[in-house]
């Protein structure tokens, strides 16, 4: 009897079950062509997806890479918004045929995104960037550039100064001119050198946007805004010092540096460094940028990679050239650290500032050298010895080829004299001028201190081009760095992992 019920029943419930299927296919369309039309009309790969959000290397979100004003880490205010939001106001109209008009966008030439050049006599002057220098008792505007001038005097100038809300500028005479270089080392012709140049303020006011001229009323030709530093915290002798490290551009077309950064990066984290900055031109493999682009993220924001390219004034003499500008660079990087950093060491990817002895990192170290140095109170400098660690000699083949310089443990018996090739951690409070391996100048301090060999050295993971070094006196097995080993290897595998998740995403 069930089962003529049930047969009776079939034709009717095949119907109901084809038109449940039917609805399950509908809704499944729909919900494709509903993601469908989010992406677009035709579907992205997660690939394109994933690096469509990825904005790193210096520039912000919506700044394109060859903008003409040069994006970093300190929010700097865009220069054409704040130039154009102005052409149509009354005043600046009005001062158009006044001594010293507002600076018009359209009037200023630029060499390439991030150098404005300016042209007086028989000078060039490719400007950089402008600072605000609170530390001086007279508060100070600095311009970092480069002019095709190595020694000498440099022609009279002056700062035109816009505050935010003023109608006409404050006019400063140049205070100071400071070379980055010195002529005995080579001054080829047509060649800019980097140069600086200060304005005593008349206030403690800080200007939005500050222009370099050759005479007081002239029309400015190019146009700089100025970073307002934050508020000045009291002095207090509990907290780490922070430390920054600056780095020159990087330079490895041909060469995957994904495992040399992290463990080098990791490293810096381990003995106390802050922040790390670079400069980004152009040379530098996909896969070797996606790694740098992990501690860019907001998440870690360990290292900021800044765009630059040089203001290539010449096209002779290119490998001085790529010498000198790291000067300008290392510059920069000083001054807008200025107001995050208590130091700054100035080192290559190649090159450790290591602590040595009890001491661990260089917070530790540095606590240390202040205490006991009987000589000074203030420093303006901490230099530590070059020593090798070449690639010529053979690696610890124990550890994984990963970690290079776990690997490279074997040294050349003797560092370099105190006046070769040395690298310092430099107290920002005082130094005003950095060169690749010492200070320039510096203000109301003592000079640099040479650190002893039983307390520091500059570790330089490098070939040494004096082979008899590699061989007499007999190299020695140095493996301060294994302190490290343990947190080193398990930090670096731990983005290593994090790296590989990225990429399979793509």
């Amino acid at each position: 009897m069930v089962y003529y019920q049930l047969r009776s029943s079939r034709t009717p419930l095949l119907c109901c079950l084809a038109l449940f299927v039917l609805y399950l296919l509908y809704q499944l369309l729909g919900s494709l062509q509903i993601l469908n039309n989010l992406q677009g009309t035709k579907p992205q790969p997660a690939s394109r997806l994933k690096k469509v959000a990825v904005v790193h290397h210096g520039a912000h979100p919506g700044i394109d890479a060859e903008s003409k004003e040069s994006a970093g880490s300190q929010q700097e205010p865009n220069l054409e918004d704040l130039l154009r939001s102005k052409e149509n106001e009354d005043w600046v109209r009005l001062r158009a045929d006044q001594c010293a008009p507002y600076p018009r966008y359209d009037d200023i030439e630029f060499t390439n995104p991030y150098f404005q050049l300016t042209r007086h006599e028989n000078l060039t002057y490719y400007l950089y960037g402008a600072y605000y220098d609170r530390r001086p008792t007279i508060p100070e505007m600095v311009v970092l550039g480069m002019v095709t001038r190595c020694g000498g005097s440099y022609p009279a100038s002056y700062l035109q100064v816009w505050y935010d809300g003023d109608t006409q500028p404050e006019k400063l005479p140049v205070h100071q001119s400071k070379l980055g270089w010195y002529p005995e080392w080579g001054h080829p012709e047509a060649v800019a050198f980097p140069t600086l140049f200060s304005f005593q303020m008349k206030s403690q006011r800080v200007p939005q946007l500050v222009s370099l001229v050759f005479d007081p009323c002239a029309v400015p030709k190019n146009a700089f805004t100025v970073v307002p530093p934050p508020p000045e915290e009291p002095p207090n002798a509990q907290r780490p010092k922070r430390i920054g490290v600056c780095v020159k551009y990087l330079t490895f077309p041909d060469v995957d540096m994904t495992d040399r950064f992290v463990e080098w990066l990791e490293l810096m984290r381990l003995l106390g460094a802050t922040k790390v900055t670079a400069f980004d031109i152009g040379q530098l493999m996909p896969n070797t940028m996606r790694t740098l682009a992990h501690y860019t993220e907001a998440g870690d924001g360990f290292f900021d990679l800044r765009k630059f390219r040089f203001p290539n004034e010449t096209a002779d003499h290119e490998t001085f050239r790529a010498m000198i500008i790291e000067v300008l660079l290392y510059n920069d990087c000083l001054y807008r650290s200025l107001y995050d950093f208590d130091f700054v060491a100035v080192v290559d990817v190649d090159e450790v500032i290591m602590p040595l002895g009890e001491h661990r990192t260089w917070q530790d170290l540095l606590t240390h050298l202040q205490t006991q140095d009987v000589n000074a109170t203030t420093r303006s400098s901490y230099c530590f010895r070059n020593v090798y660690f070449s690639k010529q000699l053979p690696p610890d083949e124990s550890i994984s080829e990963q970690f290079f310089m776990l690997r490279h443990v074997m040294r050349v018996a003797e560092h370099l004299d105190p006046h070769s090739a040395i690298k310092c951690l430099h107290d920002i409070s005082y130094v005003t001028l950095l060169h690749n391996h010492f200070p320039f100048q510096w203000m109301n301090a003592s000079g640099p201190y040479h650190v002893g060999i039983d307390l520091g050295q500059m570790q330089h993971y490098r070939y040494t081009e004096n082979l008899k070094s590699l061989v007499d006196p007999p190299p020695v097995r140095d493996d301060n760095i294994r302190r490290f080993q343990h947190q080193l290897i398990h930090n670096s595998l731990e983005v290593h992992r994090q790296l590989a998740q990225s990429r399979a995403a793509y």
